[in-house]
Parts: C-alpha cells; structure tokens; sequence
C-alpha cells in the first residue's frame, strides 16, 4: 500500500492542477480570438463608412439649400466653391474605398494584386522572348512601382499579416 501511496497522490495532484487551469476563465488582458478582432474591425470600418456617407449626404443638403446664395457669387466664387465641394467628396469616397478595402481583407487584396502581377509577368516574358530590352524594363520598373504600392497600401490600411498556422499534433 505504502508503494502505491506516491504515485497516487501525485496523479491525484495533477488531475487536480489539470482540472484548475482548464476552469480558468480567459486572459482578460486584452487578449481575444482572431474572429473577435476581424469583428471589431469590422465594426470600425461600417461605422466609418456610415459616419462618411453622413458627411457627404449633409454637404448634399447643404449645397442644395444653398442654391439660392450660390447664384450671388462670382463666376471665380462659385468656381472655387465647385472644386472644395468636389475635394471633399473625393477624399470622402477615397476614405470609403479605403473601408471598404478593410472590409474585404487582405486575401482579397491579395488576389486582386497577384492577377495584375501575373499579367505583367506574361507581357515581360514575351518581351525578353521579342528581345525587347527596353519594354523589359519598362516594364520591370512598373511592377517595381506598383509593388510598391501595394506594400504602402497595406500598411496604410492597417491589415495584419496572417501569422503563419502552426501544425496541432496529430494532424
């Protein structure tokens, strides 16, 4: 009996510990699951894109209520009133897009950019195969660009890179 004692009581211990941590609520740190940040992120990029098209539906409002005191200004006035009306319309479509690519993720951005690469890929292999040296590099320099871009873009947007998944055991 006096043999059996230790290890017993040790697996005992550890089933006890085992059934402890198991219980444990979540790290609320801040820590959370990668489906709850794409949510999050998610929500921030719809109340943007609302809170813009609210923008741009009171410029709306206020640019036809305001037809009246427009006919009063001069031709530079009113001219220079079109284009800052049109400015900010233009960022506030530019500010959507830029949700709306959020929206969509990074895979799809993704895709979308390998497409147009391989395009250029094709047109630069037949120019090298047509000894075409110059199209070559022009052609080389615009992936060069729009790669550029795109990294920019990305970083602008804020989208994560995909940590790489790692194999569970036994799968």
């Amino acid at each position: 009996m006096k043999r059996y004692l230790f290890p017993i009581v040790s697996a005992v211990a550890a089933v006890g510990l085992a059934l402890v941590a198991f219980g444990q609520a979540p790290d609320s740190t801040g820590a959370r699951t990668g489906r709850a940040m794409y949510r999050e992120r998610q929500q921030k990029a719809i109340s943007a894109i609302e809170e813009q098209l609210a923008k741009m539906k009171s410029a709306m409002e206020s640019a036809a209520g305001s037809r009246e005191s427009r006919q009063n200004l001069s031709d530079e006035e009113r001219t220079k009133l079109r284009a800052k009306l049109r400015q900010e319309r233009e960022q506030s479509i530019a500010l959507i897009e830029d949700e709306l690519a959020k929206l969509k993720g990074r895979r799809s951005l993704m895709e979308k950019h390998e497409e147009t690469m391989t395009e250029l890929k094709t047109i630069h292999d037949l120019a090298v195969k047509e000894k075409a040296a110059e199209t070559a590099a022009a052609i080389e320099k615009l992936v060069t660009a729009k790669n550029k871009v795109f990294e920019e873009r990305l970083q602008k947007l804020g989208l994560p890179e995909r940590p790489a998944r790692t194999k569970r055991p036994g799968n």
